[in-house]
């Protein structure tokens, strides 16, 4: 009668049976919701995620820069961090200019530089120290790519990497260049007063030298095709021009007769790697250096997607272009869409024609 009575009670009052297991409301331990980490001004100071240790940089590569310089970095003055992971920092530099050791900055100068570094920790400068400055110019604005204290042990390798051409490297045991893997040999009594040469090839270090322009620009493709080429099929137009009043003379480019080797005087760099302009076959031959009367502009066209090395993207994606010739270079973004751009550089590859015929 007992056991009838008490299945009774609880098909009543089923929560009173479990009452005692539930604890009192002064019982439940609630954690609070963790504070969220405060956000440092734009430029001040580090701003850690998680990931791992911060990845140590690679060694700077001086010969690829087209500005290097030793001097003082008199300010630097933090800019607007973007909240991607990780942050981009921005900065602005101030130097005087000591010693130029490549491009057309001179000494004395009081130059100002950008500065844009995507890291987990905001970018520690030499500020108020001798250093050595190496980057570009682009659109007029010169941007910073390696900024390290001035070291006197370090300074003559410095110095030799920017003594040659841009995608030249190697020390002078052995230097190589763009050409060294092609099987021509540089006539042995064609110097051009060159002070190294290639170990390989024995194609002497030619300069751009000072006085002429130099310009690329993309070539527009054939056929636009919305979402798929934006920057074009590949072509892109070097033009090589002389602004002054007396003629100038430009080692790097080389001609026979009137006709100018393109394809033999440029390199272009993609992917930490150097490459010969495709279609180059190296200079076996004795050549001349091109020299521009006042106001002469000439141009040539080099297109990187008939390259046999790069890691080309699948899907759509961005590699960027270094074209080079001598010391001077411009470095072009190219969007690549695999669906399209793949059968141009078959088309390439199979030496067909990516225009019309008569274009």
């Amino acid at each position: 009668m007992k056991s009838l009575f008490l299945a009774f009670a609880i098909l009543v009052h089923p929560v009173a049976s479990f009452a005692k297991k539930v604890p009192a409301p002064d019982r439940v331990q609630i954690k609070p919701a963790p504070r969220p980490l405060p956000r440092p001004l734009p430029g001040r100071g580090p701003i850690l995620r998680p990931g791992g240790p911060v990845q140590e940089k690679a060694p700077p590569a001086w010969s690829g820069h087209q500005h290097v310089f030793t001097g003082t970095l008199d300010k630097v003055m933090a800019g607007p961090v973007g909240r991607s992971f990780p942050p981009m920092f921005t900065h602005k530099l101030t130097f005087t200019v000591k010693e130029v050791i490549r491009g057309d900055i001179k000494p004395g100068d009081q130059v100002t530089a950008s500065h844009v570094a995507r890291q987990r920790a905001a970018p520690v400068f030499p500020e108020g120290k001798a250093c050595v400055f190496g980057g570009d110019k682009s659109r007029g604005t010169l941007q910073a790519k390696n900024v390290v204290e001035f070291d006197p042990k370090k300074i003559d390798a410095i110095r030799l990497a920017c003594a040659l051409p841009l995608g030249w490297g190697g020390d002078l045991a052995k230097i190589r260049s763009p050409w060294a893997d092609l099987p021509a040999k540089w006539p042995v009594n064609l110097k051009e007063g060159a002070k190294h040469f290639c170990a390989s090839s024995g194609r002497p270090a030619l300069g751009f030298g000072s006085g002429a322009s130099f310009e690329v620009q993309k070539v527009p493709p054939e056929a636009e095709i919305k979402w798929t080429n934006p920057d074009g099929d590949g072509e892109y137009k070097i033009t090589v021009g002389n602004p002054t009043t007396q003629p100038v003379t430009v080692p790097a480019l080389r001609r026979i007769g009137e006709k100018i080797l393109w394809d033999e005087s440029v390199a272009i760099m993609c992917q930490s790697k150097t490459y010969p302009a495709p279609g180059a076959k190296g200079l076996s031959f004795e050549t001349l250096p091109v020299t521009l009367s006042p106001g002469q502009k000439v141009s040539g066209i080099v297109n990187p997607l008939a390259l046999e090395g790069p890691n080309w993207p699948k899907g759509g994606y961005r590699i960027s272009f270094q074209i080079c010739l001598g010391e001077r270079s411009s470095t072009q973004s190219f969007y690549y869409m695999s669906r399209h751009h793949d059968g141009i550089r078959a088309k390439l590859k199979a030496g067909k024609p990516i225009r019309s015929v008569g274009d």
